[in-house]
């Protein structure tokens, strides 16, 4: 843990407390590698990968329910688990719980759990621990239960196509399921975001809301981290559309124009979502909820703690500040969100303060490290351009020996026809007057008015020429009568150049003249 940075711990403390993880924190590490450290896909794959935690929100639901049945949702409303098969959702929760209720009492009377499963690992531990005749019941049962199961499927689909043609009658039953492709075993690999948006639709649709809630278009983990990032109280809708008080609560309260301006007023980022999804069935045991619909307000909190020491802050973290459940009045409830957000609403503004700083202190930081990057980038530049200028000094002072070496004598006088007679005058003013031999090209005469201009005609050093090498000549020589320009040819002998053979007269000027 102490090798993660500060996001990727509090990513593990997210994972460890939103699904109840039992082992050591170092452990649930690997789910987040896995994942990306992404905290959706990593809830999703502990719980899809993790039977006993299926079993344990499984065992905790039965608990609920059976401790306290009048916290239940008409006292007969028990949603499967979280694995249970996706077909449970075309049928009753009257006909789903009465043979739930006759597997249960089946287990319970032969000290054994018998589970509505689609996990094979936790059915098959279940089955094979029972007794012989324990075996035989169970397959009876299952034999009974899969022709009701298939008419049940089939009444659904006829359901559904009449509500379809005839949306009156979806209104006036207030039972069918607000979204059909709802269940709480959802297929692996599901965007939250996607179910999210189907309840979102679904919502508009039956209770022609228009869109009046700006429900958040996501997952509940990318919800709670939004609201952690923008220090923003979360409200959490939890409904069951099978519920009695859903259509009276959504109608008189949540819909109610006061509950929709406070919203907006405080911008408050609202998620919602339907329990007979997995991800809000989990959610709701997370929360504790035992009665829908309900509502749920997260705000992040700071807790003080004196020690020996002085005082101590812990950083924010979010936390339930307030739960309903049930009905309630629009102006008791609006009452009861505003005490708790005028109460917290200080420490929001100061942790948003403290992040705008620290966003500011972040960008001034990038922008000095940006300056200093860009002079560092400057300085290398202007370092390698002395470096190569450097190198380019070396390579030309080395040309400059070898061809003072290389170039040709003058021709001695006596030879005549082997020699040009060439009259030059430097860009000094100075006129000088030299035999070439005729079989040497044109370059050597600028060579030779080079080598004079920097005074280095005797100065020659047998060096290797420097390889790949072309000396750039910055004068021309040109003939004034009549004016034609002699160019520095390596290959143009000087018998061949009528300018100068075979006598020339020429003037030395600048390339830029």
């Amino acid at each position: 843990m102490d090798t993660l940075t500060n996001s990727e711990q509090e990513t593990v403390l997210q994972f460890i407390t939103i699904t109840n993880y039992p082992q050591e924190p170092h452990t649930a590490i690997h789910y987040l590698l896995e994942s990306n450290w992404d905290l959706e896909r990593a809830i999703i794959s502990y719980f899809e990968t993790t039977p006993e935690a299926n079993e344990i929100l499984n065992q905790n639901a039965r608990r609920v329910q059976l401790n306290n049945p009048e916290n239940t949702i008409d006292n007969n409303m028990s949603t499967p688990p979280a694995s249970s098969s996706s077909n449970n959702r075309y049928f009753p929760s009257n006909f789903m719980d009465s043979i739930r209720r006759k597997i249960e009492s089946f287990g319970s009377s032969h000290d054994q759990y018998l589970p509505i499963s689609n996990n094979d690992a936790s059915t098959s531990r279940g089955f094979l621990s029972l007794s012989s005749k324990g075996k035989v019941t169970y397959i009876t049962q299952l034999i009974l239960y899969l022709p009701v199961l298939a008419l049940y499927k089939i009444s659904a689909i006829v359901l559904y196509i009449i509500t379809t043609v005839f949306p009156f009658i979806k209104k006036i039953t207030d039972r069918y399921s607000l979204n059909r492709h709802s269940s709480r075993s959802e297929p692996k690999g599901i965007d939250p975001s996607h179910t999210a948006r189907n309840f979102i639709s679904d919502f508009n649709n039956f209770y022609l809301s228009d869109n009046k809630i700006d429900f958040f278009e996501g997952g509940y983990t990318s919800a709670l981290y939004i609201a952690k990032r923008d220090a923003r109280f979360l409200l959490v809708y939890l409904h069951s559309d099978e519920h009695d008080d859903t259509n009276t609560f959504v109608n008189e309260t949540l819909l109610h124009e006061s509950f929709i301006n406070f919203l907006r007023e405080h911008n408050i980022l609202i998620w919602g979502g339907n329990v007979r999804e997995s991800e809000a069935y989990q959610v709701s045991n997370i929360l504790g909820v035992n009665k829908y619909p309900s509502l749920a307000l997260l705000s992040l909190k700071t807790q003080t703690t004196e020690t020996p020491e002085g005082t101590t802050t812990s950083p924010p973290a979010l936390s339930v500040i307030l739960k309903t459940q049930g009905l309630i009045p629009v102006d008791k409830l609006v009452d009861k969100l505003s005490s708790q957000i005028e109460r917290l609403e200080p420490t929001l503004v100061t942790i948003r303060a403290e992040r705008q700083q620290e966003e500011l202190a972040r960008v001034i930081r990038e922008q000095q490290d940006q300056a200093y990057q860009l002079s560092l980038q400057r300085d290398r530049q202007r370092e390698e351009e002395r470096r190569e200028e450097r190198l380019l000094q070396e390579i030309t002072d080395q040309w400059l020996k070898w061809r003072a070496f290389t170039l040709k004598p003058e021709v001695d006088a006596s030879k005549k026809g082997e020699y040009a007679r060439i009259a030059i005058r430097l860009s000094t003013g100075e006129r000088v007057l030299r035999r070439f031999a005729k079989d040497v090209a044109i370059e050597e005469i600028y060579a030779f008015v080079e080598l004079s201009e920097k005074g280095l005609l005797n100065s020659g050093e047998n060096v290797p020429k420097p390889e790949g090498f072309i000396y750039p000549y910055l004068f021309k020589l040109i003939s004034p009568m009549p004016r034609a320009q002699l160019f520095p040819s390596r290959k143009t002998l000087i018998k061949d150049e009528p300018i100068v053979w075979p006598n020339g007269n020429l003037i030395v000027e600048s390339n830029d003249s």
